[in-house]
């Protein structure tokens, strides 16, 4: 299933931090308690402020007593007939509650659902349906017990372990045997003058590996 990447963006006057946190809470657990294959770091809450002076409705600025509309859109592919019926009436229901309006007034809470194609959402340049399979690439390789990179890294990392092994190996060899001549004994009082020195040759052991 491609991701959805729900974004709701609510507009309204000017609401306090309090009343943010709160809606921002309750609207993203709504919406996923309604698209369950959603999750809330795909979930997305803006909200956009006016003032009364910048919202008109039947003509007449709310500044001059006209009664203001709150309007929340949700952007989100593949919304079904019930999940839409379930969302636009509880996503209402949460504003509501949240900002007070009374029942007289519920006709100007509006919401309005924005499907899109999931191919025209992109995510670090990639198309939201092409995220799957990007996922699945880099997912571990059942046959085989690892990602698909992990059998040529494993090869090289062999590779390199014995040619560093075998440097390891000459360079203990070259520098460990060693050539030495013993000093001559004190010639004996009563040994022939013609005694030579002795030579010893001591070549130092290589230890295994």
């Amino acid at each position: 299933m491609s991701e959805a990447m729900p974004y709701l963006r609510l507009s309204s006057l000017p609401l306090e931090e309090a009343t943010k946190r709160q809606l921002a809470d309750e609207l993203t657990a709504t919406v996923l308690d309604v698209l369950t294959s959603e999750k809330p770091e795909w979930t997305s809450v803006h909200f956009t402020s006016f003032d009364p002076g910048d919202f008109a409705i039947a003509g007449r600025l709310v500044a001059d007593g006209g009664i203001v509309d709150t309007h929340l859109e949700i952007s989100a592919p593949g919304v079904d007939e019930k999940s839409w019926f379930a969302l636009r009436n509880r996503l209402t229901d949460v504003l509501v509650e949240a900002l007070g309006i009374p029942d007289s007034e519920r006709w100007h809470v509006n919401v309005k659902l924005n499907q899109y194609d999931p191919h025209s959402f992109a995510m670090a340049g990639n198309a939201a349906d092409e995220l799957d399979d990007l996922r699945t690439a880099g997912q571990p390789d059942r046959a085989g017990g690892g990602p698909w990179w992990l059998r040529p890294a494993a090869l090289l990392g062999f590779a390199l372990g014995a040619y560093l092994g075998y440097r390891w190996f000459a360079d203990r060899v070259g520098t460990t045997a060693e050539v030495d001549t013993a000093p001559p004994d004190p010639p004996a009082h009563d040994d022939a003058a013609g005694a030579g020195a002795r030579t010893a040759i001591d070549i130092a052991s290589v230890s295994e590996f």
